[in-house]
């Protein structure tokens, strides 16, 4: 998965983007916002980046430490 960032409308967004490289990540980029499309940056992530973990989603709740 690529993240970019982008700049709509004077905006800046991130976004996903499903593709094996980061040349495919333009390409859909363009096909999806037209090739006027600023493009700021492009990332590979994992899927892995994309949740939350909390550090308190682990511990027991109501034991009292």
């Amino acid at each position: 998965m690529i993240r970019a960032e982008i700049e709509l409308g004077g905006q800046l967004e991130v976004i996903d983007i499903k593709a094996k490289d980061k040349s495919e990540a333009i390409e859909e980029i363009w096909r999806t916002y037209g090739l006027m499309t600023y493009i700021i940056s492009l990332r590979e992530v994992n899927d892995e980046t994309n949740s939350i973990k909390s550090d308190d989603a682990n511990k027991s709740k109501g034991k009292g430490d």
